[in-house]
């Protein structure tokens, strides 16, 4: 659920807070009006510029109702990237424009304003080239649908292409995802008769092979499947991880969770790795893991410990879920197992 914060400086700003703050409620979001006016008793006791901050790390949104000079002076000194900065927009206090100021596309300050726009009778203020344009945004279906861009400069090399009405290609990577929906006018998928350049946009989880492209999109559908010894560090965790997906070719960042058995859901090695990647861990009882059905790599040592024959292996197809597919088989480094599984997936173009 993304987190929006909301803060104005007059009582009419606040009272227009308030029902931004309802709406947004409506909508879905986790949302909070906070106010800032010495005359107010609600209002902060911390600066503007310490509550901002705390939001650029806490929110996924921020939205100022006033001028928008105090909000361009307020976020200024946290504005790190269009990849890690919330969205922000500037409100005017009577309620008549949203302006998106920050993260447009990715941070979903455009869609916020739109929706403002048609609950609260808004008018959106948008300044992005391919919005004012009428044309597809790479980066607004990438954030839509989940993936991860691996170059932002590649992405805008993909607008500018359609800005300027040059032909745009997609090919997407043979396994587990499908394209659904229309493509847009600007885009076509990739012939693929070997002739000439690569695709444009390349979408899945493996690094393309042979094709240069301008851009790699990357759907975060992997599941790790990790076995490892007592006392295993994190260190050694993610030296494992590395080296065998990229010998495997797979993108890092596809990668969505990890999963093991029980007994190892509390090393602290192996949590400690996916807390530091931001990644989730789901641990299986062995019953679960020796249900599964198919054919996967046996260990007699790792059965005699854990009373399953394979650990990496089952727990990364059983948290794929149906349809998944083994793309990793197990891959022994030092105390660590490593296997990898890609759920079904798939990217809507409506």
């Amino acid at each position: 659920m993304m987190k929006i914060r909301i803060i104005s400086f007059t009582s009419r700003g606040k009272a227009l807070a308030r029902r931004i703050s309802s709406v947004l409620k409506e909508e879905g979001f986790e949302a909070e009006a906070a106010v800032k006016n010495s005359r107010d008793p609600e209002s902060l006791k911390e600066s503007l510029s310490a509550w901002t901050g705390r939001q650029f790390s806490e929110a996924q949104g921020i939205i100022f109702v006033g001028a928008a000079g105090i909000a361009v002076r307020a976020v200024a000194p946290f504005v790190k990237s269009k990849a890690e900065d919330p969205a922000v927009l500037a409100v005017d206090e009577a309620g008549r424009y949203c302006i998106p100021l920050l993260s447009g596309h990715l941070g979903g300050a455009n869609a916020l304003a739109c929706l403002l726009g048609k609950r609260l009778g808004m008018e959106p203020v948008l300044t992005t080239a391919t919005d004012i344009n009428g044309k597809w945004a790479v980066d607004v279906f990438a954030a839509k649908n989940g993936l991860f861009i691996q170059d932002l400069e590649g992405a805008k090399k993909i607008s500018a292409r359609i800005l300027g009405e040059e032909p745009v290609t997609l090919k997407l990577q043979e396994g587990n995802g499908q394209v659904e929906g229309e493509l847009p006018p600007e885009v076509s998928l990739f012939p693929g008769d070997g002739k000439g350049a690569g695709p444009h946009i390349f979408l899945g989880i493996r690094k393309p092979s042979g094709e240069e492209t301008i851009l790699c999109l990357i759907p975060r559908r992997v599941i790790l499947g990790i076995g490892c010894r007592k006392g295993v560090s994190e260190e050694e965790i993610a030296l494992a991880v590395e080296t065998a997906l990229e010998e495997a070719g797979i993108w890092p960042q596809s990668v969505r969770a990890a999963a093991t058995i029980r007994q190892k859901e509390k090393e602290p090695g192996l949590v400690a790795y996916c807390r530091s990647r931001g990644i989730s861990l789901q641990a299986y009882e062995g019953e679960e893991l020796k249900s599964l059905q198919g054919a996967f790599t046996a260990s007699s040592f790792v059965e005699q410990v854990t009373g399953v024959d394979n650990v990496c292996e089952r727990s990364a197809l059983l948290c794929a879920g149906k349809g998944g597919k083994l793309i990793l088989p197990k891959r022994a480094l030092g105390p660590v197992t490593v296997a990898a599984a890609e759920e079904k997936w798939r990217v809507d173009f409506d």
